[in-house]
C-alpha cells in the first residue's frame, strides 16, 4: 500500500466516496478527473463508517422495501412519495442508488439488476471501499466501520451489528485517538469559538461542546457516541496530514479544514460547474 506522505496526497469524505459509488456518471466523471490530479487517495475510518451507516443501510432498506413491493416501480414510487421532508437525505441517497439501473430496461428487468445490484453492494460494499483508495487511515479505529456486514436473508434481511460507540466497548480506539490529538482539537475549538452563531450549523455547535468535554476529561468520548453525533469533526482529525481536502459538504469543512491548515476542494452537486477551491 503506498504511504500518504510518498506524494501530492488529497483525502476523500464520505459525500466522495459515496458519489464514486452511486452519483451520475457526471458526477463520477468529474471526481475521476480530479483525483487524477493527486499521487495518493486517501479515507479513513469514520467515513468508512458513515459509507456503511448510509449508503448500505440504505441498500438494505431498499432491498425490504423491494422484497414488499415487489417492483423497482413501486420502490421507487415508494421512496419520492412516501419519504417525508425530513428524511431528504435518505431519499436522495435511495433514488441515486435506484437511478445507477439502465432507466431503458424494462421493470422486471430493472427490479431483477436492482436486487443484484443493491445485494452486491451489502456483501462486497466494504471492500470495495477500501480497494477504491490508496488508503484507509485507522485514525480512531472505529469499531463500526470494522464490523462485518452479515446476510440473514438473501435479498431481503442483513445484520449491520451496533451503531453505537458506546456499545463497541474495547473494540472502539475513540478515547485514545483523542488524547494523542490535542492540538488539531484546540485548534479547532479556537476557530469554532470564534464564529458568530449564525455561522455554526448544529453540527460545529455540537462539536465545539464535544471538544470542550473531551479536553476536560477524554474518557467520556465513547459515551457521547461521536462517530453518529460529530462525525465530520472525527473525520476532519483523521485527515489532518493530508493536506488536501475534497468534499462535497462545504457547511462543516469551510471551518475545519483553514483550522487544520488544509486545503479546501469542493465538488459542487451540478456536474456542469468546476470544482471550487
Amino acid at each position: 500500500m503506498t504511504s500518504p506522505s510518498s506524494g501530492t496526497a488529497v483525502f476523500l469524505d464520505t459525500t466522495i466516496q459515496i458519489a464514486r459509488f452511486v452519483h451520475s456518471p457526471e458526477i463520477k466523471s468529474r471526481v475521476a478527473q480530479r483525483l487524477g490530479q493527486y499521487n495518493v487517495t486517501v479515507t479513513s475510518s469514520v467515513v468508512k463508517q458513515e459509507f456503511k451507516r448510509r449508503l448500505l443501510r440504505e441498500a438494505s432498506y431498499l432491498l425490504e422495501t423491494l422484497a414488499r413491493l415487489g417492483s423497482y416501480g413501486r420502490v421507487m414510487r415508494h421512496v419520492t412519495d412516501v419519504l417525508p421532508p425530513q428524511r431528504n437525505r435518505k431519499r436522495n441517497i435511495c433514488i441515486q442508488a435506484l437511478e445507477t439501473v439502465d432507466e431503458n430496461d424494462t421493470d422486471v428487468d430493472r427490479t431483477d439488476r436492482m436486487k443484484f445490484y443493491l445485494r452486491s453492494l451489502l456483501t462486497d460494499g466494504l471492500s470495495q471501499f477500501d480497494e477504491s483508495v490508496n488508503s484507509v487511515l485507522a485514525g480512531c479505529g472505529c469499531a463500526l466501520a470494522k464490523a462485518p456486514i452479515r446476510e440473514v436473508r438473501k435479498y431481503e434481511r442483513y445484520d449491520f451489528g451496533t451503531d453505537k460507540c458506546s456499545r463497541a466497548k474495547g473494540q472502539c480506539g475513540v478515547i485514545e485517538f483523542l488524547r494523542k490529538n490535542v492540538v488539531p482539537l484546540r485548534n479547532i475549538l479556537g476557530r469554532l469559538t470564534g464564529l458568530s452563531s449564525k455561522d455554526k450549523s448544529d453540527e460545529l455547535r455540537q462539536a465545539e461542546e464535544f471538544i470542550k468535554s473531551v479536553l476536560a476529561d477524554a474518557q467520556c468520548a465513547r459515551e457521547l457516541n461521536p462517530c453518529s453525533v460529530v462525525g465530520d469533526l472525527l473525520i476532519a482529525i483523521e485527515s489532518a496530514s493530508i493536506p488536501v481536502f475534497y468534499t462535497m459538504n462545504r457547511a462543516e469543512s469551510q471551518h475545519l479544514c483553514p483550522a487544520l491548515g488544509q486545503r479546501l476542494v469542493v465538488r459542487p452537486r451540478n456536474p456542469d460547474k468546476p470544482d471550487e477551491e
